[in-house]
């Protein structure tokens, strides 16, 4: 999967170490705004993939307001050409989600995109809020797909990809920000589970079409189930000793401050466990993120690129600027980091 190697990291074999991406990211720019600069206003909660047919980086989001009648409410796919200055493509809004699903949905969140290597169509993954009524952040949580032939649309509802359980089950409450990828034509899917304790896990879903999927069960973190650290958003790479899900993990919460490391796991689908590769607090890293509260949650996203033999990092960081922020509150955009190799 990934080509070239510098001379530095000729050291190592399997994946770049997810020490080495940590301890050598260099700050890029701004890859997406909020929609405006009130406390509460976000961009982010997506995945960035390259197409490497047409040499174009993508990158989906969704937009959010403080609003009740707003909140998540579309999601939208970006494009670029050089990985940092992206122009929208296709949106799919709250209410054309609502309508094609004929589910009432109060908001979207963890969304990414993926292309089908049998058939060639795109599949768009969006976590939604289909609670029975409007609730602050929601409560029940599942994961749509949407699938098209171009980018461009339009886009078809293809049903629930990832539903909450029934009963006294670790998902029974929620199903969301799904992080997908497509392993050696396996599709895999680790997921943010909650259940009616409101205890967090991680879950496993697997698919040979990415339509449907089989539930595989919660992770246990180091072989246990008590953990603290939970992540979902990120990227499963393929490794030699098997897939590695990179990212970012919410460790604990101090107030309303939420605390990430940067971390990497060995995915052992067979005991069903997250073995710690790599953990490190991730501290802000430019102007354009809060030194107490840098990223918001867990949402990043990282890609190789093949063009520039680099990875690509993309994390929704914090506004620093006080003005910003109120009752809690605060704006995130979309930051982009590389790591050259």
């Amino acid at each position: 999967m990934f080509g070239r190697m510098t001379k530095g990291y000729s050291f190592w074999q399997g994946l770049p170490p997810a020490q080495y991406i940590f301890r050598n990211p260099r700050f890029l720019g701004v890859a997406l705004e909020p929609p405006d600069w009130e406390p509460g206003s976000w961009c982010g909660a997506g995945k960035a993939i390259i197409d490497y047919e047409k040499k174009e980086y993508l990158l989906t989001s969704r937009p959010r307001k403080m609003e009740e009648a707003a909140r998540g409410y579309a999601a939208n796919i970006y494009r670029s050409s050089d990985g940092v200055k992206f122009d929208l493509v296709s949106s799919l809004s709250k209410e054309e989600v609502t309508e094609k699903s004929r589910t009432k949905v109060w908001s979207i969140e963890g969304n990414q995109l993926l292309k089908d290597p049998l058939e060639g169509r795109w599949h768009f993954y969006l976590s939604v809020d289909i609670g029975h009524e409007y609730v602050v952040g929601g409560a029940f949580w599942e994961t749509m797909v949407f699938v098209s032939d171009d980018l461009d649309g339009p886009w078809e509802y293809a049903g629930l990809a990832i539903r909450r359980g029934h009963g006294r089950v670790f998902d029974a409450v929620q199903a969301r920000n799904a992080t997908i990828d497509i392993v050696d034509g396996q599709w895999l899917a680790v997921y943010r589970a909650t259940d009616l304790d409101w205890k967090f896990r991680m879950g496993l879903a697997t698919s040979a079409d990415g339509i449907n999927w089989e539930k595989r069960g919660p992770f246990s973190i180091d072989g246990t189930v008590n953990h603290t650290h939970f992540a979902t958003m990120g990227t499963t790479f393929a490794g030699s000793l098997g897939p590695v899900l990179v990212g970012l993990t919410w460790r604990n919460q101090q107030g309303r401050s939420i605390l990430v490391d940067f971390t990497a796991y060995r995915v052992d689908d067979v005991n069903m466990n997250l073995r710690t590769i790599f953990r490190a607090p991730w501290v802000a890293r430019s102007e354009f993120e809060d030194k107490e509260q840098p990223t918001y949650g867990y949402y990043c996203s990282l890609v190789y690129d093949p063009f520039r033999n680099r990875v690509l990092f993309y994390v929704s960081a914090v506004d620093p600027r006080p003005e910003t922020k109120k009752d809690g509150q605060v704006c995130v955009r979309e930051l982009v980091y590389e790591c050259p190799l």
